[in-house]
């Protein structure tokens, strides 16, 4: 539970003199306390302010005790605020990419998307023994999620020891490297086409040849279907693991309704067909991530691939790579608007580089506009950029919940000009519980997700908590406070 305001006693003084001397001391502790957090966290927005981009790099820390919530903007010395930038720090963002399993295709997907961090390699037989030397994987120099297929007798008998082993001997380091063994093998068993048994041995001795190489980036990750968590599936997903603690990552297919089948496809919010795998992931205390998705329709589609992005990094998933083939034309990515909202996601993707917030118009630069996603919606008319940074109108709606992992709030606010924001969850004992990070943030409307997890991804406990906004320009630093209530569950 949050260390309440009142936790600690004052020392005993006399009874003529206790409540005015409390009082006083208190109000004196307060305003002392709510000052640190800002200079703190106003810091580490501010740390590389000199830097050529003249916009700076800021996250969150844990802040002394912040005796109050109150909204509103409070302007902040660039002077005050570098006298703690020794403190600042950074954290990872989800790496975001597609699937790229040949050197043409990879050609094509970096001529749309820019550099991905991190791409989605599938070979239909054993990896390609060149794979990490002219193979995409190697071309590409990323994480990668790549999956690879032989009988389960097979690899049983030895007989793809030498492929496999020289494929994990031969893997760099610096990037994770999930490798998979048959991604989505629900139907094969299904089909008896080789036995749950058999799928789950061969993955054991799979891990043994990969652990053998030493190579701490190498995660053993199974793929499967979100269809398996539905009870029609007549599925339990936890049948598909092997004891022993042989699958370090559990990774999700999973589509919005409509997409598989192309009947109808609408663009389901991420927390509706994402979160389920997410939850069941954690059941069983595995990290996840996200091999495939994507929407077969492009209504709606920029704004909610911005959707997605901004779930996948607000819930601590380790990756998230698009399904984009022309095997299945309804689910590419044809549309430049399409085009440029995912690969701005992906340029603002991977270690150190945070996803943008949601936003309709797929283009930084852009002006807020009236389909933006935040509410409340923004004028149709653009929106005039002031030569004063300050945030306007923050809110968190609602403000109050009681978070289950499915739901959420969304935390929104106005910039009147481009910055570097920090958003902090920050309880009652001033400790910042979860910190979101975006860099080049345009001005207009913004808009953050929030699930109610802590950096360690468990729900936080019920309680009053406060968001902190804080931005930074070459020349500033602002922040804007407001309160949010965490409900019992």
């Amino acid at each position: 539970m949050p260390c309440g305001r009142h936790s600690v006693s004052p020392a005993p003084v006399s009874r003529r003199s206790s409540r005015p001397a409390t009082k006083m001391w208190y109000r004196l502790f307060a305003a002392i306390a709510a000052f640190a957090v800002v200079v703190t966290v106003v810091t580490r927005v501010t740390v590389n302010r000199a830097a050529s981009t003249a916009l700076s790099q800021k996250t969150c820390a844990t802040e002394p005790k912040l005796a109050a919530n109150t909204s509103g903007s409070e302007a902040v010395s660039p002077a005050v605020a570098s006298r703690a930038a020794s403190a600042a720090g950074s954290t990872s963002s989800v790496p975001l990419g597609v699937n790229a399993s040949y050197p043409s295709q990879l050609a094509g997907a970096t001529a749309e998307f820019g550099h991905m961090p991190i791409i989605r390699v599938y070979y239909t037989g054993m990896p390609d023994p060149d794979a990490w030397t002219t193979g995409a994987p190697g071309i590409n120099k990323s994480a990668v999620v790549v999956s690879f297929r032989s009988p389960p007798a097979t690899v049983l008998s030895g007989k793809d020891d030498a492929a496999l082993a020289h494929f994990f001997d031969t893997a760099p380091t610096g990037h994770p490297i999930y490798y998979t063994f048959y991604h989505e093998p629900e139907p094969l068993i299904t089909g008896k086409q080789f036995t749950l048994a058999q799928y789950k041995a061969a993955w054991t001795h799979i891990v043994a040849i990969a652990d053998a190489a030493h190579n701490p980036y190498l995660k053993s990750t199974m793929i499967l279907m979100a269809w398996d968590l539905d009870p029609r599936s007549g599925i339990n997903f936890r049948d598909f693991l092997p004891s022993g603690h042989v699958i370090s990552v559990l990774a999700w297919d999973a589509y919005p309704a409509g997409t598989v089948h192309d009947q109808d496809p609408q663009p389901t919010p991420p927390s509706d067909f994402m979160a389920p795998e997410e939850a069941a992931s954690r059941s069983v205390g595995l990290p996840y991530g996200f091999a495939e998705f994507a929407l077969g329709t492009a209504a709606d589609r920029p704004s909610w691939l911005q959707e997605v992005a901004s779930y996948l990094q607000g819930t601590g998933a380790l990756f998230g790579t698009l399904f984009n083939s022309t095997g299945f034309p309804w689910m590419e990515l044809t549309d430049s608007a399409s085009i440029q909202a995912w690969r701005s996601a992906v340029a603002h993707s991977g270690p150190g580089m945070p996803v943008p917030a949601v936003r309709a118009a797929p283009k930084p630069a852009a002006a807020p506009s009236a389909t933006a996603a935040p509410r409340p919606k923004p004028s149709a008319t653009a929106v005039k950029t002031p030569t004063v940074l300050a945030i306007t109108e923050p809110a968190v709606r609602p403000d109050a919940f009681v978070p289950t992992g499915a739901n959420h709030v969304r935390i929104v606010f106005k910039l009147t000009q481009a910055a570097n924001i920090a958003v902090c969850v920050v309880n009652s004992g001033g400790q910042v519980m979860r910190e979101f990070d975006r860099q080049n943030q345009p001005a207009g409307w913004s808009s953050v997700w929030y699930f109610g997890y802590d950096q360690r991804g468990k729900l936080l406990p019920p309680g009053h908590y406060s968001v902190l906004v804080v931005a930074a320009d070459a020349k500033s630093s602002v922040t804007a406070r407001v309160p949010m209530t965490i409900g019992a569950r």
